[in-house]
């Protein structure tokens, strides 16, 4: 990851999120004020990629505790988060092409892992929308089929899959 690196996010790269953020999803549209809220409410867990001495956000991720076996809405406000939460969620990590094969993610996936063990939270949690699957399976995640996911995997299109890995 030579020349990159990840910096806590700042409201004044919310614009700039929702431009990559239709890049990266333009079927899955979140409304930009779940980004804020989640930085409000967690922003230990959210960070921008930049490129080493330049102020251009080149990728995004959004991460929280969050409870085991459920997903949090597309382009919903979550309200809080759990008390006692059971897993850390992965809500959303979207990169820009140039800034894609680098290992960003897998660095950024180091940067989360301390942060779970810190909340002594032992199970990361995502979904994976179809073309993302594999990705996340080579980082060790598994898909958990649960009946009671079904509804909520719909928004986030055919082929999704809800997905769990230990922390390391």
């Amino acid at each position: 990851m030579k020349n990159y690196s990840w910096h806590p996010m700042h409201e004044d790269d919310l614009p700039k999120i929702k431009e990559i953020m239709h890049q990266a999803y333009p079927d899955f549209p979140e409304d930009i004020r779940c980004t804020r809220e989640r930085l409000r409410l967690f922003p230990a867990g959210c960070h921008v990629l930049r490129r080493d001495g330049e102020g251009a956000v080149l990728g995004y991720v959004i991460s929280h505790p969050w409870e085991n076996l459920s997903i949090p809405p597309l382009s919903s406000l979550l309200g809080a988060l759990p008390i006692s939460a059971e897993v850390y969620y992965i809500h959303d990590i979207a990169l820009l092409p140039d800034s894609q094969g680098i290992g960003a993610a897998r660095a950024m996936l180091v940067q989360l892992n301390q942060i779970a063990r810190s909340l002594h939270i032992k199970k990361f949690a995502l979904v994976a929308v179809a073309a993302a699957r594999d990705y996340w399976q080579a980082h060790g995640f598994r898909a958990v089929h649960e009946a009671s996911l079904t509804e909520s995997l719909v928004s986030y299109g055919a082929g999704s899959q809800y997905m769990q890995r230990s922390v390391d």
